[in-house]
C-alpha cells in the first residue's frame, strides 16, 4: 500500500494563506489551490517487491491576479517538509477566459516506502 500524503499536504499548506483542497475547491475565494496525486514510480525494489516508490504531485493555483507569490511560497513550504520540485513537469502560465481565473499547475514529489499490510 502506498503512503497517502494528502493530510501531509493539507497540514503543510495551511500557512500558504490561501484555501487548499483535494481534487476539487467549491468556495468563493478568489486565490485557491487544488491537489491530485499524478503519478507514481519505482524507486526501491528486493526480492521482486517495491519497497520505496516516488509518487508524484500535481498543484493547481487559480488566482484573479498574480499568483507568483504564491506559486513560490508554496514551493518554498513543500521543499521544507521534503518535497522536491519538478519544474520540468510544470504547466505553461495559462488564463481561463470562461472563469477569467489564471492558472499554473506545478509539480512535486516525494519519496516513500511502500506500506506492508501483513
Amino acid at each position: 500500500m502506498l503512503f497517502n500524503f494528502n493530510q501531509e499536504i493539507e497540514t503543510t499548506l495551511k500557512s500558504l494563506g490561501v484555501p487548499v483542497s483535494f481534487m476539487f475547491y467549491d468556495g468563493d475565494a478568489t486565490t485557491y489551490v487544488t491537489y491530485m496525486q499524478l503519478d507514481k514510480d519505482n524507486a526501491l525494489a528486493g526480492d521482486d517487491e517495491v519497497l520505496g516508490c516516488v509518487q508524484y504531485y500535481d498543484f493547481d493555483v487559480y488566482s484573479k491576479g498574480n499568483y507568483l507569490n504564491v506559486i513560490s511560497n508554496l514551493i518554498d513550504l513543500m521543499q521544507a517538509a521534503g518535497w522536491t520540485y519538478q519544474p520540468s513537469r510544470d504547466s505553461p502560465d495559462l488564463y481561463e477566459r470562461d472563469t477569467k481565473y489564471y492558472h499554473k499547475t506545478i509539480c512535486l514529489a516525494k519519496e516513500s516506502e511502500v506500506l506492508n499490510n501483513g
